[in-house]
C-alpha cells in the first residue's frame, strides 16, 4: 500500500516545519539553556504541525546525543519515536479516550515509574479539549506537580474549551496559519522529489483550497496527482476539488451587481450540471466578495492581503468599484448564511438559488442594507 504524502514528508527535524519559526525557535532555546518545561500546550488550526513539533520535541528530549535542539534522527530512539513505537512515548488520543477511567490508568497510574529507556517519560494528548470534566480534573494534580522525568503536551484545536486551571499551568505555544506562498514553495518541493510537473495555477489553487494546513495540502495533492497521470494541471484540480474558474466566479458576482437574476440562475444551473457541491461554491462566492470588500478598502497591498498575483488583485479592484460597501457587505452576508442553511435542507440547490435572487433584488427587501443599496443605485443613476 502507498504511504499518504502528508505521511511520507512529514517533518523529521524542526527546521522542516513550515511557518511556525516563532516555536521552533522558541523550543531550541529552552532546550540549549536547559529550561525544558514540564508540560507544553500546543494550539491552533488543524494540519499546522502541533503534533509533528510534539514528536520533534520528544526526539530532542530522547535522541542518544541529547537532550539536543538538533535531534540526529537516525539513533535508535528517534526511529522508534518517528515509528511511534518508544516505550517512553506515550501518545493519547483525548477523542476516543474521554473518561476519568483513561487517564487514570494511562497516565495516573504509570507517571510515577522511571522511563524504560531514556531520560524523560513524554505524555502527548491529542485533541485535549474533548476530555471530560472528572478526567481533567483527575489529571490537574499530576499536572501540576509531576514527576521530574515527565513532559506532557497536550495539543488541541479548540483551547477555549480547557478549564482555566489546566491553561494556567503549561506553556502555550499558538500555531499560525501557514501562508499560501509557504505552502506553494513545500508543495513545488514535494513534486520535485517525485518528478512530477505541475502548472503554478494548479499548485496555487491546491494552497488556497487548504486554508492555512500543510496536512491538508498535502492530502490534496495526493488526490489531485492520483487522479492525473502527466503534468497536473489546473482544469483537473478544478475537477477534484469541485472549485470554480475565477473568471466564472467573477462572472457570477458580475450578475448579483448587476441584478441579472436569469444569467445568475443559469450559472448555478451549469455549476449543478457539472456536479459541483452547492455549499463549496457558496463558500467560494463568499470569498470572491470579501475579496471585492479588500479591494474596496485597501488601497495598495492587495495582492499581499490576497496572496495573489498584482494582475488578479487589479481585476477584483476593477469589480470592487462597481459595488458601494453595503452591497458587498449584504452579498457577503447572504451567501455566508446560505452555506450554513445547505448544513440542514434536503434541497440544496433551491436554497442556493433562493439567496441568489434575494442577493439580485434588494430593492424588494425592507433592511437597512437593502436601503443602503437603494441610494448607491440612485445617485449613480444621477451621477451618470
Amino acid at each position: 500500500m502507498a504511504e499518504a504524502l502528508y505521511r511520507k514528508y512529514r517533518p523529521q527535524i524542526f527546521e522542516d516545519v513550515v511557518g511556525q519559526e516563532h516555536i521552533e525557535r522558541t523550543i531550541k532555546n529552552a532546550i540549549e539553556q536547559d529550561k525544558v518545561s514540564h508540560a507544553y500546550l500546543f494550539t491552533g488550526p488543524r494540519g499546522t504541525g502541533k503534533t509533528t513539533t510534539a514528536r520533534l520535541l520528544a526526539k530532542a528530549l530522547l535522541c542518544e546525543c541529547g537532550p539536543t535542539p538538533e535531534p540526529d534522527g537516525t539513533c535508535d530512539d528517534c526511529v522508534m519515536i518517528a515509528n511511534g513505537e518508544h516505550p517512553d512515548v506515550y501518545e493519547l488520543d483525548a477523542a476516543s479516550r474521554t473518561g476519568v477511567e483513561n487517564v487514570r490508568e494511562e497516565i495516573i497510574g504509570r507517571v510515577q515509574f522511571a522511563p524504560t529507556r531514556g531520560r524523560y517519560k513524554i505524555y502527548i494528548i491529542d485533541e485535549v479539549h474533548m476530555l471530560s470534566t472528572a478526567a481533567f480534573n483527575a489529571l490537574l494534580k499530576t499536572l501540576e506537580e509531576p514527576p521530574s522525568h515527565v513532559v506532557f503536551i497536550l495539543a488541541t484545536t479548540e483551547p477555549q474549551k480547557l478549564p482555566a486551571t489546566i491553561l494556567s499551568r503549561c506553556q502555550r505555544f499558538d500555531f499560525r496559519r501557514i501562508p499560501v506562498s509557504l505552502i506553494v514553495r513545500r508543495l513545488r518541493q514535494v513534486l520535485s522529489d517525485m518528478g512530477r510537473d505541475a502548472q503554478d495555477e494548479a499548485v496555487s489553487l491546491i494552497a488556497r483550497s487548504a486554508e492555512g494546513g500543510m496536512r491538508d495540502a498535502l492530502s490534496l495533492l495526493d488526490m489531485c496527482l492520483s487522479y492525473c497521470e502527466g503534468t497536473l494541471e489546473a482544469s483537473l484540480v478544478r475537477e477534484v476539488l469541485g472549485a470554480s474558474d475565477r473568471s466564472f466566479l467573477f462572472a457570477f458576482v458580475g450578475d448579483l451587481l448587476s441584478s441579472d437574476s436569469t444569467a445568475a440562475l443559469q450559472k448555478i444551473g451549469q455549476v449543478m450540471s457539472e456536479g459541483r457541491d452547492p455549499a463549496v461554491f457558496a463558500r467560494e462566492v463568499t470569498a470572491h466578495v470579501r475579496a471585492l470588500l479588500l479591494a474596496l478598502s485597501c488601497t495598495d497591498g492587495l495582492d499581499d492581503l490576497l496572496e495573489i498575483p498584482p494582475e488578479d488583485a487589479q481585476l477584483f479592484a476593477e469589480q470592487a468599484a462597481l459595488a458601494s460597501q453595503a452591497r458587498l457587505l449584504r452579498l457577503m452576508s447572504l451567501f455566508m448564511q446560505a452555506e450554513n442553511d445547505m448544513k440542514w435542507a434536503s434541497q440544496q440547490r433551491a436554497v442556493l438559488e433562493l439567496y441568489t435572487v434575494r442577493a439580485c433584488h434588494p430593492p424588494e427587501e425592507r433592511s437597512i442594507e437593502a436601503l443602503e443599496e437603494r441610494l448607491f443605485a440612485l445617485e449613480k443613476a444621477i451621477s451618470e
